[in-house]
């Protein structure tokens, strides 16, 4: 079985995110990306499938920084790396990339595809519908469990209220991970090391790419309201000051 796992880069939300002044958009200069948390759940679940398995398992890099992302994924046991190149300085809209991923997915003839249930540019979740619909798969997002079973996939999808759900897909398939099957596993200096010697292919922007389903119109910081204000004590006393907060007008 031969897996594409798709890893995009994100601003890391630990660092100062400051505004473009000109146009809407964050500015890139010093601003630090680390790796799609869903997306790092999702190549787990590759690599769990391929060693239970069986297979290749082929780690495509979207977005600035994705070098490294892409030794981390080879020392974890990916065994080949592909850097998939974006636009500078733009967000990674899913609507774009997915006719690219698309192709790549053809032209290295895999069984599957592999993407986080959704990333920080992506909330509504689109790259793992759009390759289904584009590849003309099956797909399934929000899974949580994924075993192989003679040529069907086994996959378990968290509902809410504590409710999971158990499908059958047949290959080829796409697959939106929102939890491996098993936690992320550590990678030694040593193992990143020797990564960092193996070749990383490039990728461009090739297909015809689907126009942007949305302009971005504008980003502002949020708005900082006055100070929360402690009831503490015992529950009488936060009774007694809630009470007072209501007659004075403070809360509505």
């Amino acid at each position: 079985m031969k897996l594409l796992v798709v890893l995009r880069m994100m601003p890391d939300p630990a660092c100062e995110l400051e505004l473009l002044e000109d146009s809407p958009g964050l500015d890139h200069e010093w601003l630090d990306f680390k790796l799609n948390d869903f997306d790092d759940q999702a190549l787990e679940e590759a690599i769990l499938l391929k060693e239970a398995c069986g297979g290749e398992v082929i780690a495509l890099g979207c977005g600035e920084g994705a070098g490294r992302v892409l030794q981390m994924a080879l020392a974890r046991g990916a065994d080949r790396a592909i850097e998939y190149e974006t636009e500078p300085d733009d967000m990674i809209s899913s609507r774009v990339i997915a006719r690219d991923v698309a192709a790549i997915a053809k032209n290295e003839g895999v069984d599957l595809v592999l993407t986080g249930v959704q990333a920080a540019e992506d909330l509504h979740g689109q790259l793992a519908p759009y390759l289904s619909a584009i590849l003309n798969w099956p797909g399934l997002s929000g899974t949580s469990r994924v075993a192989l079973a003679n040529t069907e996939l086994a996959v378990s999808q968290e509902r809410g209220g504590g409710v999971t759900a158990h499908y059958e897909l047949t290959l080829p398939a796409v697959l939106g991970v929102q939890t491996a099957s098993k936690a992320p596993r550590y990678v030694s200096g040593s193992k990143l090391r020797e990564a960092s010697k193996l070749p990383i292919a490039s990728a461009a922007a090739e297909a015809e790419r689907l126009e942007p389903s949305g302009e971005l119109l504008k980003l502002a910081r949020p708005q900082r309201d006055e100070a929360a204000t402690s009831l503490g004590g015992t529950a009488e006393d936060a009774a007694a000051k809630f009470l007072d907060l209501i007659r004075s007008g403070a809360v509505a």
